[in-house]
């Protein structure tokens, strides 16, 4: 009987833990951001900063296949290929428009690559 009273209290606790609040850390500016113009930095949002700045691609890399609009950055990373002689970043793009939400098509990903 003793085994039987700790099973359960076992269980409780288990499901006891499935409800606890975590603690959730936010992060908010302390100050003023610069404009960043490192290709080689991974970061989230924003404006996307081209390996080549130069010759950018074009304005389709970042268009809803849906409904056309320019899309959000999401993210920018690098992501360099082990004992490659090539740069690789990769962007991700989402579109936010209502009617785009739930269709496949939604977000693109772009990885150029270049020497």
């Amino acid at each position: 009987m003793g085994a039987n009273k700790k099973n359960n209290n076992n269980n409780n606790n288990k499901a006891r833990r499935k409800h606890d609040v975590q603690p959730v850390l936010l992060g908010v500016p302390d100050g003023r951001v610069e404009h960043d113009t490192d290709a080689y930095v991974t970061k989230l949002g924003g404006v996307p900063i081209w390996l080549q700045p130069d010759t950018p691609p074009s304005k389709s890399v970042c268009t809803c296949k849906n409904c056309g609009q320019l899309q959000y950055l999401i993210f920018q990373g690098y992501v360099p290929l082990p004992e490659s002689i090539y740069h690789r970043v990769i962007y991700v793009w989402a579109c936010n428009r209502r009617e785009c939400m739930r269709k496949p098509t939604r977000y693109i990903r772009y990885t150029p690559k270049t020497g």
